[in-house]
């Protein structure tokens, strides 16, 4: 006889509809990964998962032996839910701990965001930095949640994959990684030629803010590159241009 999981309980609900907020997820240090690809990337990561919520007859992917698996009707599961289709599986994880800050001697690429607002573009861009090999991302202050579920949605599961690293001063941040002997580039509209930069090992590229740019005080310390704009239009999106960056930074 195959024993059913424990029915969702209205407590339950309550304490995980409450994850959709930021407030709650820096409390209970949970996070919410919805649908059947972000919960197979999870089942395949290092992710500590709590728990697994199904809806009644689940088996679009097999759930690991061991793991908590709590049943949701379908109601329950739209209450807990980020998404207007809920694909009939959440899992609820714990916010990893942010692992050290690596050397500059350790890493060819490491991603800084600085005041990345927009849930879809700072998503986008840590699957497009994972694509890419760049594994390490850098949150200065103004960066939204990255364990928001929009930012965790539209990351593709690369979420699951990147160390994730913050700072309450990136220009301290950065500037101990100049005195370590690291390179620092930014994105700017006025910098030199992006495709005809050599990159060297131990190189931070700093993503400014889609309003704003990189912060004033950030350029200052940077070599700031430029993408060629051969046609029209006022600007990129960050996620764009960090495609578009990493793209031509890792094939020289």
């Amino acid at each position: 006889m195959i024993n059913q999981p424990p029915i969702l309980s209205k407590a339950d609900v309550a304490r995980y509809r409450n994850l959709k907020q930021s407030k709650f997820r820096e409390q209970e240090r949970l996070f919410l990964l919805e649908g059947v690809r972000l919960c197979e990337e999870a089942f395949n990561s290092n992710l500590d998962i709590t728990c697994c919520i199904t809806v009644k007859g689940f088996d679009k992917v097999a759930i690991p032996a061991g793991l908590s698996q709590l049943e949701a009707n379908q109601t329950q599961l739209e209450q807990i839910s980020d998404s207007r289709n809920p694909q009939g599986i959440i899992c609820i994880a714990n916010i990893p701990k942010p692992s050290a800050f690596p050397s500059p001697g350790a890493k060819a690429i490491v991603l800084v965001a600085d005041r990345i607002s927009d849930p879809g573009n700072l998503g986008t861009i840590f699957r497009t930095a994972l694509w890419f090999g760049v594994t390490d991302i850098l949150l200065g202050p103004g960066c939204v949640d990255p364990y928001n579920p929009k930012v965790v949605r539209s990351s593709m599961g690369a979420i699951v994959a990147i160390n994730l690293h913050f700072s309450d001063d990136l220009i301290s941040s950065v500037t101990d990684w100049q005195k370590a002997g690291g390179n620092i580039v930014a994105l700017h509209m006025s910098g030199e030629p992006l495709n005809a930069f050599k990159p060297k090992k131990g190189l931070i590229l700093i993503i400014g803010s889609e309003a704003h740019g990189v912060d004033p005080e950030l350029l200052e310390l940077s070599r700031c590159l430029s993408i060629e704009k051969p046609g029209q239009g006022e600007s990129l999106n960050a996620a764009m241009a960090t495609g578009i960056a990493l793209y031509e930074l890792n094939r020289k």
